[in-house]
């Protein structure tokens, strides 16, 4: 049952003080919940049955319910002990069935109550179920005959029993010993021989009722040497559809005789493989049943005589689970509210809603619809738990959160004022944003012209979505949002924020996670959380113009443990390809295996094989989405894709990684680049190569001719000059930009990107999380030359090595690193 803390139980009543168990404040940071529901259990009549509940704090008291099978209502019960912890305080209570009566079987529950005003809140609930056994209803004997060296199924007809019954196998009346039964009533005869050859028949005993019923007919097998050649047949009637509880193991029966002795293929309707399932001549093993194994199976027998195919369904059920618990609300009293929670199970549970422990029925004011309740007129009462329980034959399951009333406080002639909880403040707004205006009739502060006020109202900031949060781990949420279509300024990036809920309702101060979110990224992974606690998420958009805008808050999200088996993971999407569309984009196919399991979507994660970094995530809405391509990726580049599916209170694990290399980019008309003289790149090489090699073909003899002419003269000439002149310059820098040695002389520019956010106030309100990590702030050089032997000296994280392209990179914004945003702008 998910966890609350204590400072749920306050609730705001009639004229208004805060009630909080047994008058006192306890620690808040604890959480209340039941440590022991009571068990279902099934017990022979005239036997005593103990139910038991416990829970994590003290209870001002217990109280026992009963509802008989096939009822709806619920009787309290007064034969209960409840147990002191030995200082004082409640924790635990006990009910003692005396089962005398087949009446007395159904549904108990146990509730705990806190403090003088009633808050109450049960536990999940126990069938208590009567033990019998029938008696056999076999009706002739059945004859089995085979040839040696076939597997032999000898099963027994067993009557229903409650608990499962014990089945025990005879031949000629002597008990075999020592036997593996499959599915818990089929004895396995491998490899026949005519020694095996006699009578069997089966017993069935339940362990609680200690009573133990035979079969009344015999199983008669007799083996052949006989050597003919026979099409495959089946020994037995099959069995051709199979019940099973999620997690447990299945064998799906399935055994044919034949000679030469047969061979067996199994295959799925759908096509999917068999992974989990172990082949034998006995049928089809498949071990940990999960959903995804629902579905139709085919069972073939074959030699070269003929065929024989039968079909097989299987069917899983599971208890219960209330995978999103009702919202945590607040209403005043006389409005409406409507609640809901989300329930997986098979079959499709029943969901009952309870307030304070108490069944709530449909009435005028008060509508139950599946898995929705619809209060149109809150009252006072109302206030307190509110819990709905999700029940079918293979358990029930719970979730609850707290629902707050604001009384409306009685005065004179009539009239009502609302009773605000301690804590709310009233804030006083004055015309232009409460900002005080200067002599000059300008905000004071800002520092800005009218004109430029103007233009800055003409600026449309749309602002993300109220984002929501889906827990991945213990210490890690996802945190995804989306920006409505608009026609105002384009987001440059985002940034996440978040802060802690206090038990006591004190907020912590708003951490900025580190990393600045492409535009086109709506998702992000927020880690090193503290598990058991409670946190508010929202986004801040920063647009083109450098300002900035913010995300309605998140609801308080419990960061809770996980405290559920394997069996009840989300199931893990199967990556099955992934091709790559063109240089800057690749497509993924995938499948869900377990369409019956309530999901929201997938995330799929990516980056770059060669980085060690963070992936970049992507939401996919949709249990039934299967496809997506991811864009905004590099050319020529290898990155690795995997996908979890995930729902509001927890993610899968991760699917299969799976590679793809998005493709080259074919420049066709390269983009010329300033270099040095006295180096061309190679296609300018080629390009001059090519002129020059046609001008020689025209002109090549004559120039030949008139080279070895001036050859001579020139050369005397040239000895001559540099006879007549002084080394001045020798060592001296070139004044050109560069030095001799391709460094960069001093009026290189390098220019740093200025915070887009430098402007807005600073204060201790937002820091940064305690992570080491720090905001990088990138360096744009804009050089005046290259040096002699064309290298990049700069480095822009890969994205853009060898580029003439300046590339920035936006750095925190200082409302985002260190300071609050605008007065406006806060909470």
């Amino acid at each position: 049952m998910t966890s609350i803390s204590l400072c749920g139980i306050i609730v705001i009543l009639l004229y208004g003080p805060i009630a909080c168990i047994g008058g006192e404040r306890q620690n808040l940071g604890r959480t209340m919940t039941f440590t022991r529901h009571p068990l279902p259990l099934a017990a022979p009549l005239n036997d005593e049955v103990n139910f038991e509940c416990s829970i994590n704090i003290i209870a001002e008291s217990f109280a026992w319910t009963h509802r008989p099978i096939g009822r709806k209502s619920w009787t309290p019960l007064i034969n209960y002990i409840n147990s002191d912890n030995g200082r004082g305080g409640i924790k635990t209570s006990r009910h003692i069935v005396n089962f005398n009566n087949v009446s007395k079987a159904g549904d108990y529950r146990c509730v705990a109550f806190f403090g003088s005003i009633g808050l109450g809140l049960s536990s999940d609930l126990a069938r208590l179920t009567l033990a019998t056994i029938q008696n056999f209803s076999d009706k002739s004997d059945v004859f089995i005959m085979v040839t040696e060296n076939n597997t032999v199924p000898i099963s027994c007809p067993v009557p229903y029993s409650e608990p499962e019954a014990i089945v025990e196998f005879y031949k000629n009346n002597v008990r075999i010993s020592n036997t593996n039964l499959v599915n818990g009533k089929t004895l396995v005869v491998k490899n026949a021989k005519t020694t095996d050859n006699g009578l069997y028949h089966c017993t069935a005993n339940n362990y609680l009722t200690q009573k133990t019923v035979t079969s009344n007919y015999k199983i008669v097998l007799t083996v052949q040497t006989n050597r003919s050649l026979q099409a495959p047949y089946f020994i037995k009637q099959l069995q051709t559809e199979y019940i099973v509880l999620r997690g447990k193991n299945i064998t799906l029966e399935c055994s044919a005789a034949g000679y030469p002795v047969p061979q067996v293929t199994w295959s799925r309707l759908d096509g999917s493989p068999l992974s989990k399932s172990v082949t034998s001549p006995i049928g089809l093993t498949i071990t940990h049943v999960q959903p995804s194994d629902r579905g139709e199976y085919d069972c073939e027998w074959s030699n070269e005589i003929g065929k024989v195919k039968s079909v097989i369904i299987l069917k899983v059920v599971e208890p219960p689970k209330v995978v999103r618990q009702p919202k945590e609300s607040t209403v005043t009293e006389g409005g409406e509210i409507e609640l809901s929670c989300n329930v997986t199970g098979e079959p499709e549970p029943t969901v009952e809603w309870l307030i304070n422990g108490e069944s709530l029925q449909p009435s005028k004011n008060v509508k139950i619809e599946g898995y929705n309740l619809f209060i149109s007129v809150v009252e006072k009462e109302h206030a307190g738990f509110i819990q709905c329980v999700a029940s079918n034959a293979y358990g029930s399951h719970s979730g609850y959160n707290v629902l707050w009333v604001h009384a409306k406080q009685r005065l004179a002639g009539n009239k009502t004022t609302e009773v605000k909880p301690p804590g709310v403040l009233k804030h006083k707004h004055t015309k232009g944003g409460g900002r005080r205006k200067n002599k000059e009739g300008k905000r004071k502060g800002t520092g800005k012209s009218n004109a430029s006020a103007k233009n800055k109202r003409k600026a449309i900031l749309v602002p993300p979505t109220q984002p929501n949060v889906t827990r991945l781990s213990d210490i890690s949420v996802m945190v995804r949002w989306s920006v409505p279509e608009n026609k105002g300024l384009p987001i440059q990036f985002f940034k996440v924020q978040y802060r802690e809920q206090d038990p006591d309702g004190k907020q912590g101060k708003w951490m900025t996670a580190n990393s600045e979110i492409p535009n086109h990224v709506q998702s992000f992974e927020v880690t090193d959380l503290q598990p058991a606690h409670a946190y508010k998420f929202r986004i801040a958009a920063v647009y083109s113009n450098n300002d900035n805008k913010l995300s309605p808050n998140s609801m308080k999200f419990n960061l809770n443990r996980d405290v559920e088996s394997n069996s009840h993971k989300m199931p893990i999407p199967l990556l099955t390809n992934t091709e790559a569309l063109g240089p800057h984009e690749v497509l993924l196919i995938w499948q869900n295996p377990d369409k019956s399991t309530e999901i929201e979507g997938f995330y799929i994660y990516h980056r770059a094989s060669t980085s060690a970094g963070d992936y970049l995530k992507t939401t996919v809405l949709g249990k039934d989405a299967n496809n997506m391509t991811i864009s905004h990726l590099q050319p020529d580049t290898i990155y690795e894709f995997k996908i979890q599916s995930f729902s509001v209170d927890a993610a899968s694990e991760f699917s299969q990684i799976l590679k793809q290399k998005t493709k080259n980019i074919i420049v066709e008309h390269p983009v010329q680049q300033v270099v040095a003289e006295n180096k061309l790149r190679p296609n300018e090489n080629n390009k001059n190569f090519s002129i020059h090699f046609i001008i020689g073909g025209v002109f090549g003899i004559s120039a030949l001719l008139v080279a070895i002419a001036f050859a001579a003269r020139f050369m005397y000439k040239r000895a001559k000059y540099k006879q007549s002149q002084q080394p001045q310059s020798e060592g001296k820098p070139i004044t050109n930009g560069r030095v001799m040695n391709g460094g960069v002389t001093t009026d290189s520019k390098i220019n740093i990107t200025s915070n887009p956010l430098a402007g807005l106030d600073t204060s201790e309100d937002i820091i940064q999380p305690k992570s080491g990590q720090q905001s990088s702030m990138e360096m744009t050089s804009f050089l005046n030359g290259q040096n002699n032997n064309g290298s990049n000296n700069g480095h822009n994280n890969g994205d853009a090595a060898g580029s003439d392209v300046n590339v920035t990179s936006h750095n925190e914004p200082s409302s985002l690193l260190q300071g609050p945003l605008p007065i406006e702008q806060r909470l």
